[in-house]
């Protein structure tokens, strides 16, 4: 979404995008992991720009409305707390012998050592404020030049206060593979790899054009399709079908019914994205936060700061609110405008400064979307069992391929993947027709 575009969700709302030029929200995709190996190769063969998303800022937030007054809490004084008493309770118990019969003494003394240095406890094992701690935590007085004030350590969080906050269930975040660095995004906007795409295939497309029904017989295939009103017939040796369950549920088509009750069985999980334009950068400006995911236990979840432009003096554009669940299907019954309002009143809590700063927003959910009616296929492990392979089968001349049809649900690299492995098997089983 850029400035200047027009967007009619179900319903009739359309929204008009106010951003300033340059400034731009992803509301559907926004990353790509470095062991996406599908998608890297295309931005690689397509000579894509890309550059580094930042996932995991220590000098952002963590925040919950239960624990320490509401006020949020920076990400690095949280993980270094955690681990540093995480790791004197560790330690404790070694020196204690609790561990006697799991470890042997050289492995108890290795182990030591590395609470030591993994927590910056002190040479007894003891997690305290000291200069040390606050290398990782941040100091009340940083370290300066000349006659600046002597550096002073910070002072740490209340063990029992953190336990309680949980907190420390947003710090692993980053750790999860999908969200490990380096993660990218194409320069200027997600959709710059379906660009690359178009560039390459576009006088094969038929745009603005609905499927409205397929049939096949053991000799090929038909699809009918509704273009600006007007009814049109396509006919093909084979089909590679990637209509999202969520609309190929709705259309009459001819399989098998074992691929009948898988596409008819997978829900979709809702989402909301809403992007929030300020007068400035304040993250930047105010709070040194450069990139980056803050989080909270608001219906919001979390906060995303643009990884690019930084110190920039215009406008902004933040990742404002990224909801899900329930909270996702209420976002998603209000009218565009009044889930911009809610993302403010709930980044409020966080950031004060949306009060004085926000400008313009626009909002996207995913379950009001045209053509894909929710975000990404919501697989269970029974659901898996059940239906799976029979959505993923060559069923006659007809091939399903998508996110839904990967294990790697709601990404692209599910998606593309998908269809290399569906091409294959279809090219198998066209050649074996050949024969």
């Amino acid at each position: 979404m850029r400035g200047g575009d027009t967007y009619t969700e179900l319903g009739g709302e359309t929204q008009q995008c106010q951003f300033a030029e340059g400034n731009y929200i992803n509301p559907g995709p926004w990353r790509v992991p470095y062991h996406h190996h599908h998608v890297m190769s295309y931005i690689n063969e397509f000579n894509i720009a890309i550059e580094p998303f930042i996932q995991v800022n220590y000098n952002a937030l963590v925040h919950s409305t239960k624990a320490f007054g509401g006020k949020p809490q920076r990400y690095r004084e949280v993980q270094a707390d955690y681990q540093g008493y995480a790791a004197e309770l560790l330690g404790k118990a070694l020196n204690q012998n609790a561990l006697d019969d799991a470890l042997t003494l050289e492995d108890r003394e290795k182990l030591f050592e590395s609470l030591r240095h993994w927590g910056a406890l002190t040479n007894k094992g003891d997690y305290k404020k000291s200069y040390e701690v606050s290398l990782r935590r941040g100091f009340a007085i940083s370290p300066g030049g000349g006659l600046s004030p002597k550096p002073e350590p910070s002072e740490l969080f209340d063990q029992s206060a953190l336990i309680q906050s949980e907190l420390w269930k947003y710090i692993v975040n980053g750790q999860d593979i999908e969200f490990q660095s380096s993660i990218f995004q194409p320069v200027g906007g997600m959709d710059n790899i379906a660009k690359a795409f178009e560039k390459r295939v576009g006088d094969l497309i038929e745009y603005n054009a609905k499927v409205t029904k397929i049939d096949q017989s053991d000799t090929g295939v038909t699809v009918n399709y509704q273009q600006q009103g007007i009814a049109k017939t396509a006919q093909a040796d084979w089909c590679v079908c990637t209509i999202p369950l969520s609309i190929l549920s709705q259309i009459p088509v001819q399989t098998s019914s074992g691929m009948q009750a898988a596409i008819r069985s997978l829900p979709y999980a809702a989402s909301v994205k809403v992007g929030l334009e300020f007068k400035r950068r304040f993250w930047e400006q105010d709070e040194a936060i450069y990139g980056g995911v803050s989080y909270t236990n608001l219906p919001i979840t979390n906060i995303s700061y643009p990884s690019t432009k930084f110190c920039d003096k215009g406008k902004g554009v933040l990742l404002g609110a990224y909801v899900w669940g329930a909270n996702a299907f209420e976002f998603t019954s209000l009218p565009p405008q009044e889930r911009v309002k809610k993302a403010v009143e709930y980044g409020k809590q966080i950031h004060p400064q949306y009060a004085e700063e926000f400008d313009n927003g626009i909002s996207v959910g995913w379950h009001r979307v045209p053509w894909t009616q929710g975000c990404y296929g919501l697989w269970t492990e029974e659901k898996r069992a059940e239906h799976y392979e029979n959505l993923c089968q060559v069923d006659g001349r007809l091939v399903l391929a998508g996110e839904h049809a990967s294990n790697l649900p709601a990404w692209q690299e599910g998606a593309i993947s998908s269809a290399h492995d569906a091409i294959k098997r279809l090219h198998q089983k066209a050649l074996s027709t050949m024969a």
